[in-house]
């Protein structure tokens, strides 16, 4: 210690130690105008929707009027059981996509943030790739906008 003692001597340390307080100083106010900034950007997005995180009736409701105004030809079906398109995985789809009565894409609302990790919501998704369904899941920790959930529905149901 004798060594740094010599270098870093009263005064810079005294330098150092402005420096560091400095930075973070810094880093507070950013982090406080990043947390305002969210808070504004959580509560209203571009076309006037907020965010939806944590609710599940939330994004049924708007998986509901995404399928009334775009998706009018299919049939949304809840709580679909896996064994209803072939599969034996014990899985229940939050809903199933139907079109002239044959499934053609399965929707899961997954609460809990790791769940789309766990062997069996994998084992579902495999089942509907296998199938030649689509899927797609919402994370419920996730904003879930309408535009998001419309994009995610076009990309997995054929028109």
């Amino acid at each position: 210690m004798g060594f740094l003692d010599k270098l870093l001597s009263g005064g810079t340390r005294k330098i150092i130690s402005n420096v560091v307080d400095r930075v973070a100083d810094a880093a507070k106010d950013a982090v406080s105008d990043l947390n305002g900034g969210t808070a504004s950007l959580k509560s209203a997005s571009a076309d006037g929707e907020g965010d939806c995180h944590g609710s599940a009736a939330v994004v049924e409701n708007r998986i509901f009027s995404i399928f009334t105004e775009h998706f009018s030809d299919c049939e949304l079906r809840q709580n679909v059981s896996a064994s209803g398109i072939g599969s034996s995985v014990p899985w229940q789809y939050t809903y199933g996509v139907y079109r002239g009565g044959q499934a053609i894409a399965m929707i899961n609302i997954l609460e809990n943030p790791n769940d789309y990790r766990q062997k069996i919501v994998l084992q579902s998704k495999q089942a509907c790739a296998d199938c030649g369904i689509g899927y797609v899941h919402f994370l419920l920790r996730l904003p879930n906008r309408s535009s998001y959930i419309l994009q995610q529905l076009q990309n997995i149901i054929p028109m």
